[in-house]
This record gives C-alpha cells, structure tokens and sequence, in this order.
C-alpha cells in the first residue's frame, strides 16, 4: 500500500487529507528524474561541502523534486492552469543556455508568453514550500485565475537564470547582510530548480538591495494575456544550501 502524507492543502489552506506530490518546478520543466534531497542540517553538521553529500541520509524522490503539500484539486488546477506556460519558457531558456553565449548578448527574447500564468506557477511553488500564514494573500492570487496584482509592499518575486544542476528549495528565511549603510535584516525564500532561480523577498520596503530579475508586474496581466518578452541575460552559479548565495566552488573552498 502506498504512503499516505496527510495534512493541510498549501494552496487553498482548507482541505485536510491525504496530500499529492507537487513537483517543484513542474515535471515538464526538466524536473522528472530522481531525485535525493539530503538536510542542509546533516551538511553542516559534518562540515562537508554543499556539494558533496555522498552518504548523508536522504528522502528517495523518484518522481523528481518536489513536496506533498497540495491536496488533488488544487494539484490538478495549478498544473491545468499555470504549468504548461512555465515549461514553454523553460525549454527556451533551456535552448540558449545549453550553448555558448555571445559574449554581446545581453538577453533573451521568448515570443508569445503568458506572462501571468507563469508568475503564478512560480508563486504556487513558493505557497507549497512556504505553509505559513503570511502567504494568505499569494494563495488567493494563485487559486483565482482572473486574479491581477501582486500586493508589493508584502511580496517582490524575482528570477535569474542557471547552469547549475544544483536544487534547492529553502522556505522562508532570516538573513543579516552587510551593506554600504552598515547591516540589514531581510526575510527572502528561495527556488532553484534549472533552468531557473527564484527569489520571493517577504517585505521589500524594508530592503535596500536585491539579487535577480524583477518579475512581480507578471502579475498585472491578465490570464490569456500574451506577450513578447525580453528577458535580460541574468546568469548566477548555484552549489550553496544558502539563499542569496551564488559562490563558485573556488570561491567557497
């Protein structure tokens, strides 16, 4: 018999029973093979390299990365609804960076985007990495279609593009940093699965400086709202298990 994993729906936050894997980011998107996501806390304790986890216990994912956290309903709206156009957009970005880029290139233009299906794919995915409360009013943007605008003085989402084959879904996370002004608190969550990185900043008001793309005005389209983006070419490298760090391996040892 297969392994229930009950709990609350992280998406409409009502339903309690057995939850459906949620794959993160969608299995078209370059996410359908095995995966074997091991606890930033065992790497610390045994102050190894993030990248290498070779015997450290893990969770056997073979369906590919992701979280039991959306009941049925929800699972199957969000996928209907929102997950083709982000996989679109993936296997372009997936084009471009599988080859040598021109070093005058500056960006990439994607014709034909569905600019807010696929800011609330990527907003679905951070309510199923984040189940706390604060993202009430990101849940309802995600669960009504006709929905537009995303608050931003609570939430700024912002992306980049990887190489790195490196994973990582971090929930919502404290973090001091150092700044030309002396030092700042800031509240950030973050995604990374290839080709893509996200960051979601709780409270940007209160924040000076910010890593990647700005991508909340998606939200201002409307549902079958189609354009042609233009994406600047913004490439980070990935082999932390920390948000907001994008170090090279050299850098780090």
């Amino acid at each position: 018999m297969a392994k229930k994993h009950p709990g609350i729906c992280a998406l409409c936050g009502r339903k309690f029973g057995d939850l459906t894997f949620e794959h993160i980011p969608p299995k078209a998107s370059f996410n359908s093979n095995p995966a074997r996501p091991v606890k930033s806390s065992d790497i610390i304790a045994e102050g190894r390299a993030p990248w290498n986890v070779d015997g450290l216990p893990y969770s056997n994912q073979q369906q590919g990365m992701g979280e039991y956290s959306l009941c049925k309903e929800c699972n199957n709206f969000t996928g209907g609804a929102y997950g083709r156009a982000y996989a679109d957009i993936a296997q372009v970005v997936h084009a471009v960076l599988s080859k040598p880029i021109d070093p005058s290139c500056t960006g990439i233009e994607i014709q034909k985007v569905y600019p807010q299906r696929f800011i609330k794919q990527v907003a679905s995915m951070f309510c199923s990495v984040n189940r706390i409360q604060s993202m009430e009013s990101l849940r309802d943007f995600v669960l009504d279609k006709n929905a537009v605008g995303i608050n931003r003085e609570k939430y700024m989402i912002r992306m980049y593009f990887t190489r790195s084959g490196t994973r990582r879904h971090i929930p919502m996370t404290g973090q001091i940093k150092l700044t030309t002004q002396g030092t700042e608190f800031v509240m950030v969550s973050e995604i990374t699965g290839y080709p893509f990185g996200f960051i979601l900043y709780l409270n940007p008001a209160e924040i000076s400086t910010f890593e990647g793309i700005d991508i909340t005005n998606l939200g201002d389209y409307a549902y079958d709202d189609t354009v042609t983006a233009r994406i600047p070419l913004c490439i980070k490298e990935v082999n932390s298990i920390f948000p907001l760090d994008y170090r090279s391996r050299e850098e780090m040892q």
